[in-house]
């Protein structure tokens, strides 16, 4: 046979076989697609937004994954209220280096419970809010499931105290 036949063999193949294997999910994306089932399965949703601008940002931010337990009352919806991981740590901050970003403020129980939570959250986490789209989470997704669980934990806490401050 003529070698010419192989080569052509072997460039046909490869243009078939190439963009099949593209095709296939990287282990990170894999990875994001596991937490995100996992999630879905636990009763949370899953969307992208773009997370709240802080008053030092310059440039507006990239949309990120936002993972959210929808409201279930209209008060929920009304009362939105906004708490941002800031770049640095102040005393008129909220609790170290979080600020709000709202007016609105939620009620005690909800505070207690954020005070609980925020020591124990990783750096990709940069806001957690209530209000139109329910209780959320501002994630980069650079964790595992085990930070996916305290989430979900604390969405389901912060979801539980919605109610307006009294």
């Amino acid at each position: 046979m003529n070698i010419w036949f192989f080569i052509i063999l072997i460039v046909a193949l490869a243009l078939v076989l190439g963009p099949i294997s593209m095709l296939k999910p990287k282990p990170g994306q894999k990875r994001k697609e596991n937490l995100r089932l996992h999630a879905s399965q636990k009763g949370v949703r899953y969307t992208l937004r773009r997370p709240p601008a802080l008053a030092t940002d310059i440039e507006q931010t990239a949309p990120m994954p936002v993972y959210y337990i929808p409201p279930l009352t209209k008060s929920q919806m009304d009362n939105e209220w906004i708490l941002m991981r800031t770049h640095y740590v102040h005393e008129g901050n909220f609790y170290q280096e979080w600020d709000w970003q709202t007016k609105t403020r939620p009620g005690d129980d909800a505070c207690q419970s954020l005070k609980r939570y925020l020591p124990d959250l990783p750096v990709s986490v940069i806001a957690i809010s209530q209000g139109s789209l329910g209780t959320c989470v501002f994630w980069s997704e650079r964790e595992d499931k085990e930070t996916l669980e305290l989430l979900i934990e604390m969405m389901e806490v912060l979801h539980k105290h919605a109610s307006p401050p009294g």
